[in-house]
């Protein structure tokens, strides 16, 4: 049995997502190496009706915005900022 090392990651949820999902962060494990798209990935699957604010959303990886690509680390904190309406 070949053994996979994984990192865990934990996400915090605001607004809207926070409220649909019942909770303001989750914890979650990946494969090593894994980017910021494998998780948004993840949480589309998991977490099916989260996926509707996916697209419209910011990601911050340790209070900086970060892209797709970005590879996470062990212990990386994970904002999921959801657009904010006003006028």
């Amino acid at each position: 049995m070949l053994y996979e090392e994984r990192i865990t990651v934990t996400v915090r949820i605001f607004a809207a997502p926070r409220e649909f999902l019942g909770k303001s962060e989750i914890e979650v494990s990946l494969p090593r190496y894994a980017k910021l798209a494998d998780l948004i990935e993840l949480l589309s699957t998991d977490y099916p009706g989260l996926g509707n604010y996916l697209p419209y959303s910011k990601l911050a990886v340790n209070h900086t915005l970060s892209t797709p690509q970005m590879t996470l680390n062990d212990r990386d904190k994970v904002a999921l900022l959801p657009p904010v309406g006003g006028g």
